[in-house]
């Protein structure tokens, strides 16, 4: 068991150093570019980890969370959150074996959506915040924790969790994630000095608070979307980041039921691909509901 989880590991080392790699041979001294050793991730053990992505599975939607495998940081007592809902072409490609998505192939299909954020970092943590409403279209969804939820507990790694229900409302897909906010006093006052989003998404890379670079990456790119070097910057984080998200990753069993992982770059380069796309995400509305 300890061969596997090792060559699990290797072979995600190898895919995050041959997109680094690719970024740097193409890009310019103004881009910033992570260093393949960053750790974004939060370095929690296998069992620990969260599920971010659906497995493809026929009329359900592939949703996939932007979050590393094993959660990632945030400064913020109220961060904002991102999830992807691919649309059928992407959703066809990447699933093996291929599947379609008649809910959110069109742009068209609304369905159900349900945030919950837990009190700690297992499947079965206390649910302390939930909120729901409805949702259109495939697309780069995004959620802020509002001010009548609980703000993030300093240094403790909790879990959230997005919730899709189609219309009929017998089919759900669950997808979850870990987050840890701690704070750091040079970052933030370095923050308060900045003057754009884009300067504060480069200090929050350089700092390793996933989940802030993301989101101020995204502002700026949805003010300013011809700025393709901000797109490209968004982007090589995310090469660096989100390998060992589940949404890449191939989940097979030997003879004797023993679960091997297999990084697929095919898969993430065309998630990449679609996701450059998006120069902005769609902010959901969702109503707080009692637990």
């Amino acid at each position: 068991m300890t061969s596997t989880k090792n060559q699990i590991k290797i072979s995600i080392k190898k895919a995050i150093a041959l997109c680094t790699i690719c970024v740097v041979t193409v890009a310019t001294p103004n881009i910033f570019v992570p260093s393949a050793s960053a750790q974004y991730g939060l370095g929690l053990p296998k069992s620990a980890g969260s599920g971010g992505a659906t497995r493809s599975v026929d009329s359900l939607p592939q949703v996939t969370i932007l979050v590393p495998g094993d959660g990632a940081r945030t400064l913020a007592s109220r961060p904002t959150f991102y999830w992807y809902i691919a649309p059928q072409d992407i959703a066809a490609t990447t699933s093996n074996p291929p599947t379609t998505v008649p809910q959110v192939d069109d742009g068209k299909g609304s369905f159900k959506v349900t945030f919950f954020l837990r009190d700690g970092n297992e499947r079965a943590s206390k649910s302390i915040f939930k909120a729901e409403g409805k949702a259109q279209g495939a697309g780069l969804y995004k959620f802020t924790l509002p001010e009548n939820a609980p703000e993030l507990k300093k240094g403790k790694v909790q879990r959230w969790q997005i919730r899709w229900e189609g219309t009929s409302g017998s089919v759900q897909v669950d997808v979850n994630a870990l987050i840890r906010r701690d704070d750091d006093p040079l970052v933030a006052k370095a923050i308060a000095s900045a003057k754009s989003d884009l300067e504060k998404a480069r200090i929050y890379a350089k700092s390793t608070y996933w989940y802030d670079a993301i989101d101020a990456y995204t502002s700026w790119i949805s003010k300013n979307p011809k700025d393709n070097e901000a797109s490209a910057e968004r982007s090589n984080l995310l090469k660096v980041g989100l390998p060992n998200n589940l949404a890449f990753i191939n989940v097979k069993k030997d003879e004797k039921g023993i679960e091997t992982e297999e990084f697929v770059p095919a898969r993430f380069t065309n998630f990449l691909t679609t996701l450059d796309k998006s120069k902005r995400a769609l902010s959901i509305s969702l109503e707080s509901k009692k637990n």
